[in-house]
C-alpha cells in the first residue's frame, strides 16, 4: 500500500468521530422538532411578532437538515421519494389543489426513518429520548406549578393565533392556552389537580399524550438496557401523562406492553388488512348511529371519525375531488383526503412489508408503531404533526436494523453500511 493510499482510507478513530458527529446531529434535529414551536411561542410573545412564515422556515429548515444526513445514504430513498411526490402532485393536480403541507406531511416519516437508520444506534437512541423526555418533564411541571409566570413567557393561545391557526378560538377560561389546555367537564387523572392540561414544549396535551406513548414504548423496549433506570425515566412518562390528562396516551402505553407481548403471532399480512377494516367498521359504527351528536369520550370520538369520514364520496376518498369540510379529528379521512386510497395503501404496504424487522425487539417496535397510527387515525389528524412524528420515525428507523436488548452492542458494524444492501434486508434497507 502507498502513502497516497493511507492517506485515503479513513481510520477506525476517523470513521468513529464521524458517526458520533451524526449522531449528535441526528438527536439534536429531533429535540428542535419537539421543541421548535415553543421556542417561536416564546420569540412571538417576549420578542417580535411571528407570522405563518417564521413556522414554514423551521419546519424546512429541520427537514433539510434531516435529508441532509440521509440523502446519499441509501439508494431506495430515491425511488420512493420520487414515486410518493409524483403520486402527490398528480392527486393535488387533479383535485386543483397544490398544498405544500400534504408533501411535508408525506415526507416527514420518509427523512425520519431514514434518519434513524443512518444514525440511530439504540444507545443514540437511548440518550435520545431519555433527554427528550428530561426536556418534556421539566417544561411540563414548570407550566403546571408556574402557569401564570409561564404564560406570560410563552403565549400559546397568542402563538396559535399569529401562526394563522383555524383551530383556535379566543376566549375560554385559560390565560393564554390553547383550546383544548382546559378540560372543562372535569380531569380524568386524578381531579384534584383541576382543569389546566399541561401541554409542555408542544404548546398542546394531544401531542403531550402522543410523546408519552412513544417513549414509554421504547423505554419498555430497551428495559434492560436502561436497567433500574427504566422504573424512573417510566414513573416521568406517567408524571407527564397525568398532567397533561391524556387518556389517550394511557391507553396506548397499556397497548405497547399488549402488543409487545402477542408481536411473535401477529403477521404482517393481518397488520395490512386492519386499517381497512377498522374504516369500514367506523363507516358502519356512525351510520347505525345516525343523527345522534358525538361527545368528547373514545367511543364519542370514533363517532365523529366515521361520520366525517361519511362525507368523503368515491373520488375524494382517491383523492382526485377536493373536499372543503374541515375533518378535525379524523385522520382516515385526511389521509384519504389527501393521499388519496392507493396513496395511503401503498404507503402503508412499503412499511409493512417493505422494512426490515429480522429481531423480536425489531417486530416488537414496528407491530407497536403500526398500532400507535392505527388507533391515532380513528380519533385524531395529529399523527402528521412533526413534532412527534420526527421522534417516532427516527425510533422507528433504528429498531429497524437489529436493535439490541442489550446495552453495549454497536448498530455500525463491518459489513454494508445502514441504508445500504445485504441479503437480508428487505425493501427499506
Amino acid at each position: 500500500m502507498t502513502a497516497s493510499d493511507t492517506l485515503s482510507v479513513p481510520t477506525s478513530v476517523e470513521t468513529q468521530s464521524g458517526r458520533s458527529t451524526s449522531s449528535a446531529a441526528a438527536i439534536a434535529i429531533v429535540i428542535a422538532a419537539l421543541t421548535f414551536n415553543q421556542v417561536l411561542a416564546f420569540v412571538n410573545a417576549s420578542i417580535t411578532p411571528v407570522t405563518p412564515l417564521y413556522v414554514m422556515a423551521a419546519e424546512v429548515l429541520i427537514l433539510a437538515a434531516a435529508a441532509s444526513l440521509v440523502w446519499n445514504r441509501s439508494e431506495s430513498l430515491y425511488p420512493l421519494s420520487v414515486a410518493l411526490a409524483a403520486w402527490l402532485v398528480f392527486a393535488m393536480t387533479m383535485r386543483f389543489q397544490l398544498d405544500p403541507k400534504v408533501l411535508r406531511d408525506a415526507f416527514i416519516p420518509v427523512l425520519f426513518y431514514f434518519l434513524g437508520r443512518r444514525c440511530g444506534t439504540p444507545e443514540v437512541c437511548d440518550r435520545l429520548v431519555a433527554l427528550s423526555i428530561a426536556v418534556v418533564g421539566a417544561f411540563a411541571v414548570i407550566e403546571w406549578a408556574f402557569l401564570d409566570t409561564y404564560i406570560r413567557w410563552v403565549d400559546i393561545l397568542g402563538y396559535y393565533l399569529a401562526k394563522g391557526s383555524t383551530e383556535v378560538l379566543p376566549g375560554g377560561d385559560g390565560p393564554g392556552l390553547f383550546t383544548s389546555g382546559i378540560r372543562f367537564e372535569g380531569r380524568t387523572l386524578l381531579p384534584f389537580l383541576g382543569e389546566h392540561r399541561v401541554s409542555s414544549v408542544f404548546l398542546e396535551p394531544v401531542s403531550l399524550g402522543n410523546f408519552g406513548a412513544i417513549a414509554f414504548a421504547w423505554l419498555l423496549l430497551r428495559c434492560r438496557a436502561y436497567g433500574w433506570a427504566f422504573f424512573g425515566w417510566s414513573a416521568l412518562v406517567l408524571v407527564i401523562l397525568i398532567l397533561g390528562d391524556a387518556r389517550f396516551g394511557i391507553y396506548l402505553c397499556a397497548g405497547a406492553a399488549a402488543i409487545y407481548l402477542v408481536a411473535p403471532l401477529v403477521r404482517p399480512g393481518l397488520v395490512f388488512v386492519v386499517p381497512f377494516v377498522l374504516v369500514v367498521g367506523l363507516i358502519a359504527y356512525a351510520s347505525a348511529l345516525s343523527g345522534v351528536a358525538w361527545d368528547n369520550t373514545l367511543t364519542g370520538r370514533f363517532l365523529l371519525s366515521g361520520q366525517l369520514l361519511l362525507t368523503l364520496d368515491g373520488w375524494q376518498s382517491l383523492g382526485l375531488a377536493p373536499t372543503d369540510v374541515n375533518f378535525v379529528d379524523s385522520g382516515y379521512a385526511t389521509v384519504l383526503s389527501q393521499f388519496g386510497l392507493f396513496g395511503a395503501a401503498g404507503l402503508w404496504a412499503t412499511y409493512v412489508f417493505g422494512t426490515p424487522a429480522a429481531t423480536p425487539a425489531a417486530r416488537r417496535f414496528k407491530l407497536f408503531v403500526c398500532f400507535y397510527l392505527i388507533l391515532l387515525l380513528s380519533i385524531s389528524t395529529s399523527f402528521s404533526t412533526i413534532k412527534t412524528a420526527a421522534l417516532l420515525w427516527f425510533l422507528a428507523g433504528a429498531a429497524a436494523e437489529d436493535p439490541p436488548v442489550e446495552p453495549g452492542e454497536q448498530c455500525f458494524t463491518a459489513g454494508p453500511p445502514r441504508g445500504g444492501s445485504s441479503p437480508q434486508h428487505t425493501a427499506l434497507a
